[in-house]
């Protein structure tokens, strides 16, 4: 059977576009974190990490900035990304945004011992958090 490709109307360039790992569909993501998170990667170095304002976001996905908020707190709480405030001369300037591997498991472990806490409210490490799973 022969096959005729048509040819696309633009030809996309080295650097004209930004991949999303296909895990993120298995996710439940609602459409705003979705769009949040494609913004984020689209700023992202190679390392995962960018800093783009909030504001610049809100414009970027057609978001209001509390819209933008709500959307990175799902992502943090579904562990795809770790937000960490960024600070100059003691006033804080942006978030400094990191995307998880979402195909590591451990990445994603990692993060959650920020949050792991025992019984008596004292954080445990990453190592006695993953044995008491």
């Amino acid at each position: 059977m022969n096959h005729t490709f048509k040819k696309p109307e633009y030809e996309y360039k080295r650097g004209d576009f930004f991949i999303l790992p296909l895990d993120i569909f298995d996710r439940d993501l609602s459409p705003k974190a979705f769009a949040v998170y494609g913004a984020l990667a689209y700023f992202c170095d190679n390392k995962g990490q960018c800093f783009p304002s909030r504001v610049t976001l809100a414009n970027r996905c057609g978001m209001s900035r509390p819209v933008v908020d709500k959307a990175l707190k799902e992502l943090e709480d579904k562990l795809m990304i770790d937000i960490e405030p960024r600070f100059i001369n003691g006033k804080q300037t942006t978030n400094l945004y990191t995307l998880y591997d979402l195909t590591d498991k451990k990445d994603a472990l990692r993060h959650l011992v920020k949050f792991a806490h025992n019984e008596n409210g004292e954080p445990l490490d990453y190592f006695e958090y993953y044995w008491h799973q």
